[in-house]
C-alpha cells in the first residue's frame, strides 16, 4: 500500500468504527428507556448523556467480570451494577434494591 493510500476493507478504521457503533447505539438506547421517566423535566441530551456514562460503566466492568471465575466473578458483576445504582438511593432503592 502506498504512504496516503485509503485502507480497504473489514480492518479499515472507518469500516471497525461502524461495526462498533451499532451496537453501541443500540445498548444506549436500551438504557435511555428506562431511565426517561424518571427526571420528567430532563432533556434528551441529558437523558443521553447519563446513558452512555451508563453503558461506559458497564462495558468498564466486563474486563474484570471476564478474569475471575465463580464467586469473584458474582463480586465483579455486582460493583457495576452498584455503582449504577447507588446514586439513586433513597427515591428509587426502595423499588430496585441493589443485589438485583
Amino acid at each position: 500500500m502506498s504512504p496516503g493510500a485509503p485502507w480497504t476493507g473489514p480492518d479499515a478504521p472507518g469500516a471497525m468504527a461502524q461495526e462498533h457503533d451499532a451496537p453501541h447505539a443500540a445498548l444506549v438506547d436500551r438504557a435511555e428507556a428506562p431511565l426517561a421517566p424518571f427526571p420528567p423535566d430532563a432533556r434528551t441530551e441529558e437523558i443521553t448523556r447519563t446513558s452512555r456514562t451508563c453503558v461506559g460503566i458497564h462495558k468498564g466492568g466486563l474486563e474484570p467480570i471476564l478474569a475471575h471465575e465463580d464467586a469473584k466473578r458474582e463480586a465483579h458483576v455486582q460493583e457495576p451494577r452498584n455503582a449504577l445504582f447507588r446514586p439513586l438511593d433513597p427515591p428509587l432503592m426502595d423499588s430496585y434494591p441493589l443485589g438485583v
